[in-house]
Protein backbone atom coordinates (compact mmCIF):
# COMPACT_ATOMS: atom_id res chain seq x y z
CA UNK A 1 0.00 0.00 0.00
CA UNK A 2 2.78 2.46 1.15
CA UNK A 3 4.55 1.88 -2.18
CA UNK A 4 1.55 2.15 -4.37
CA UNK A 5 0.56 5.31 -2.57
CA UNK A 6 4.28 6.60 -3.44
CA UNK A 7 3.97 5.78 -7.39
CA UNK A 8 0.53 7.88 -6.93
CA UNK A 9 1.53 10.83 -5.25
CA UNK A 10 5.32 11.03 -7.19
CA UNK A 11 4.49 9.33 -10.30
CA UNK A 12 8.03 7.51 -10.35
CA UNK A 13 9.32 7.50 -13.66
CA UNK A 14 9.04 4.47 -15.99
CA UNK A 15 10.18 4.33 -19.78
CA UNK A 16 9.31 0.98 -21.90
CA UNK A 17 11.41 -1.68 -22.47
CA UNK A 18 13.74 -0.59 -20.00
CA UNK A 19 15.20 -3.34 -17.63
CA UNK A 20 14.89 -2.56 -14.10
CA UNK A 21 18.38 -2.90 -12.35
CA UNK A 22 17.28 -4.64 -9.36
CA UNK A 23 20.52 -3.62 -7.35
CA UNK A 24 22.88 -0.40 -7.55
CA UNK A 25 25.46 1.02 -5.53
CA UNK A 26 24.61 3.57 -2.40
CA UNK A 27 24.81 7.27 -2.96
CA UNK A 28 25.52 9.27 -0.21
CA UNK A 29 24.38 13.65 -0.61
CA UNK A 30 25.73 16.19 1.47
CA UNK A 31 22.80 18.97 1.70
CA UNK A 32 24.73 21.43 2.74
CA UNK A 33 27.35 21.25 0.17
CA UNK A 34 29.35 24.31 -1.03
CA UNK A 35 27.23 26.05 -3.47
CA UNK A 36 23.69 24.27 -2.94
CA UNK A 37 20.78 25.71 -1.46
CA UNK A 38 17.26 24.60 -0.11
CA UNK A 39 14.26 26.40 -0.30
CA UNK A 40 10.73 25.68 0.80
CA UNK A 41 7.83 26.25 -2.16
CA UNK A 42 5.38 24.91 0.14
CA UNK A 43 3.80 24.62 4.01
CA UNK A 44 1.20 23.36 5.29
CA UNK A 45 -0.17 21.52 8.27
CA UNK A 46 -2.83 19.66 8.58
CA UNK A 47 -5.09 17.50 10.87
CA UNK A 48 -4.14 13.79 12.14
CA UNK A 49 -1.08 11.66 11.85
CA UNK A 50 -0.04 11.69 7.71
CA UNK A 51 1.71 8.23 7.08
CA UNK A 52 4.02 9.89 4.04
CA UNK A 53 4.25 13.94 2.79
CA UNK A 54 2.03 15.66 1.00
CA UNK A 55 2.27 16.88 -2.32
CA UNK A 56 1.28 20.17 -2.06
CA UNK A 57 0.59 20.10 -6.01
CA UNK A 58 -1.79 16.99 -4.61
CA UNK A 59 -3.16 18.39 -1.41
CA UNK A 60 -5.50 15.38 0.28
CA UNK A 61 -6.29 17.59 3.15
CA UNK A 62 -7.00 20.72 3.86
CA UNK A 63 -4.10 22.85 4.52
CA UNK A 64 -5.46 24.81 8.59
CA UNK A 65 -2.68 27.49 7.88
CA UNK A 66 -5.38 28.75 5.16
CA UNK A 67 -7.68 31.50 6.01
CA UNK A 68 -11.75 31.68 5.99
CA UNK A 69 -13.51 34.95 5.65
CA UNK A 70 -17.44 35.15 4.10
CA UNK A 71 -17.43 36.74 0.88
CA UNK A 72 -20.77 39.05 0.48
CA UNK A 73 -20.13 38.79 -2.93
CA UNK A 74 -20.59 34.91 -3.56
CA UNK A 75 -22.32 34.77 -0.26
CA UNK A 76 -20.83 32.19 1.22
CA UNK A 77 -17.31 31.70 3.23
CA UNK A 78 -14.26 30.98 0.97
CA UNK A 79 -10.64 30.17 2.13
CA UNK A 80 -7.60 31.88 0.99
CA UNK A 81 -3.49 31.42 1.59
CA UNK A 82 -3.36 35.19 3.05
CA UNK A 83 -5.60 36.82 6.06
CA UNK A 84 -7.82 38.73 4.60
CA UNK A 85 -7.08 42.69 5.12
CA UNK A 86 -10.71 44.11 4.08
CA UNK A 87 -12.81 42.22 6.53
CA UNK A 88 -12.51 39.41 9.33
CA UNK A 89 -11.20 36.29 8.95
CA UNK A 90 -9.98 33.37 11.14
CA UNK A 91 -6.95 30.87 10.24
CA UNK A 92 -8.47 27.26 10.33
CA UNK A 93 -5.54 26.29 12.70
CA UNK A 94 -6.61 28.49 15.71
CA UNK A 95 -10.39 26.32 15.32
CA UNK A 96 -8.63 23.64 16.49
CA UNK A 97 -7.47 22.45 20.17
CA UNK A 98 -4.48 22.79 21.41
CA UNK A 99 -3.92 19.41 22.21
CA UNK A 100 -5.14 17.89 18.72
CA UNK A 101 -2.83 15.88 16.75
CA UNK A 102 -1.16 17.40 13.53
CA UNK A 103 0.87 16.96 10.72
CA UNK A 104 3.54 19.64 9.31
CA UNK A 105 4.08 19.11 5.64
CA UNK A 106 6.95 20.84 3.89
CA UNK A 107 7.69 20.49 -0.13
CA UNK A 108 11.58 21.79 -0.52
CA UNK A 109 13.70 21.66 -3.72
CA UNK A 110 17.34 21.62 -2.97
CA UNK A 111 19.82 22.93 -5.87
CA UNK A 112 22.93 21.41 -5.60
CA UNK A 113 26.13 22.80 -7.18
CA UNK A 114 25.93 22.14 -10.34
CA UNK A 115 22.68 23.91 -10.40
CA UNK A 116 20.60 20.63 -10.66
CA UNK A 117 17.58 20.56 -8.83
CA UNK A 118 15.52 17.87 -6.72
CA UNK A 119 13.05 17.96 -4.54
CA UNK A 120 12.34 16.76 -0.79
CA UNK A 121 8.68 16.15 0.46
CA UNK A 122 9.17 15.78 4.37
CA UNK A 123 6.52 15.03 7.02
CA UNK A 124 6.38 15.65 10.98
CA UNK A 125 3.43 13.84 12.79
CA UNK A 126 2.20 13.25 15.90
CA UNK A 127 2.94 17.32 16.99
CA UNK A 128 0.25 19.44 18.38
CA UNK A 129 0.34 23.57 18.89
CA UNK A 130 1.18 22.96 22.56
CA UNK A 131 4.53 21.92 20.76
CA UNK A 132 5.39 24.92 19.27
CA UNK A 133 5.31 26.80 22.40
CA UNK A 134 8.75 24.64 23.15
CA UNK A 135 10.66 24.24 20.34
CA UNK A 136 13.23 22.99 19.38
CA UNK A 137 11.36 19.75 18.41
CA UNK A 138 12.63 16.94 17.49
CA UNK A 139 11.00 13.50 15.32
CA UNK A 140 12.51 11.05 14.15
CA UNK A 141 11.64 7.87 11.61
CA UNK A 142 8.93 5.46 12.76
CA UNK A 143 7.49 2.09 10.96
CA UNK A 144 4.09 2.66 13.78
CA UNK A 145 2.20 5.48 11.39
CA UNK A 146 0.84 6.56 14.61
CA UNK A 147 3.54 7.21 16.83
CA UNK A 148 4.01 10.61 18.17
CA UNK A 149 7.09 12.91 16.79
CA UNK A 150 7.03 10.77 13.71
CA UNK A 151 9.24 12.13 10.83
CA UNK A 152 9.11 10.57 7.70
CA UNK A 153 10.55 11.56 4.29
CA UNK A 154 10.52 11.36 0.09
CA UNK A 155 13.40 12.62 -1.73
CA UNK A 156 13.10 12.83 -5.63
CA UNK A 157 16.70 13.11 -7.26
CA UNK A 158 17.06 14.11 -10.59
CA UNK A 159 19.21 12.77 -12.85
CA UNK A 160 18.40 14.15 -16.01
CA UNK A 161 15.15 16.06 -17.46
CA UNK A 162 12.25 13.86 -16.92
CA UNK A 163 14.69 11.14 -15.53
CA UNK A 164 14.61 10.71 -11.57
CA UNK A 165 15.16 8.21 -8.53
CA UNK A 166 12.65 7.71 -5.61
CA UNK A 167 13.80 7.23 -2.17
CA UNK A 168 11.60 6.75 0.68
CA UNK A 169 13.29 7.14 3.94
CA UNK A 170 13.46 4.03 6.55
CA UNK A 171 15.53 6.10 9.16
CA UNK A 172 15.99 9.63 10.30
CA UNK A 173 15.30 12.28 12.20
CA UNK A 174 14.33 16.07 11.87
CA UNK A 175 14.08 19.27 14.13
CA UNK A 176 11.75 21.84 14.22
CA UNK A 177 13.31 24.84 15.34
CA UNK A 178 11.00 27.40 15.03
CA UNK A 179 7.39 28.39 13.62
CA UNK A 180 5.39 31.24 13.00
CA UNK A 181 1.79 30.51 11.80
CA UNK A 182 0.64 33.53 11.00
CA UNK A 183 3.45 34.10 8.76
CA UNK A 184 3.69 30.98 7.73
CA UNK A 185 7.63 31.17 8.45
CA UNK A 186 9.77 27.75 9.63
CA UNK A 187 13.17 26.43 10.38
CA UNK A 188 14.49 23.07 10.94
CA UNK A 189 17.17 20.60 9.97
CA UNK A 190 16.93 16.99 9.16
CA UNK A 191 18.85 13.81 8.07
CA UNK A 192 17.76 10.59 6.69
CA UNK A 193 18.74 7.59 4.92
CA UNK A 194 16.24 5.80 2.71
CA UNK A 195 15.29 3.17 0.17
CA UNK A 196 15.10 3.75 -3.72
CA UNK A 197 12.03 2.68 -5.07
CA UNK A 198 12.21 -0.20 -7.44
CA UNK A 199 15.43 -1.18 -6.52
CA UNK A 200 18.11 -2.48 -3.73
CA UNK A 201 19.68 0.95 -2.92
CA UNK A 202 20.24 3.25 -0.21
CA UNK A 203 20.48 7.44 -0.52
CA UNK A 204 21.99 9.04 2.53
CA UNK A 205 21.09 12.64 3.47
CA UNK A 206 22.82 14.70 5.40
CA UNK A 207 23.37 17.92 6.63
CA UNK A 208 19.27 19.15 5.54
CA UNK A 209 18.08 22.60 6.40
CA UNK A 210 15.17 24.46 5.35
CA UNK A 211 14.04 28.24 6.46
CA UNK A 212 11.30 30.74 5.59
Amino acid sequence: MRILLLLFLFAANIHAQVTLVREAPNDSFDLACANCRMEVLDLAITRGQHAIPMNMKKPVSVNLLLWRYYDNIVQKEVLMADEPFWTDGVQLIDEVPDDALLSIHLNLNWIDSAGQSHKFYLVLAGLSKQDFARLPVETTYDPDTYAPYRFAAIGLVMLAEDDWETYDSFEGSCFLNSIDLKKRAISGTFDFVANRVGMEKLGIFTNGAFSR
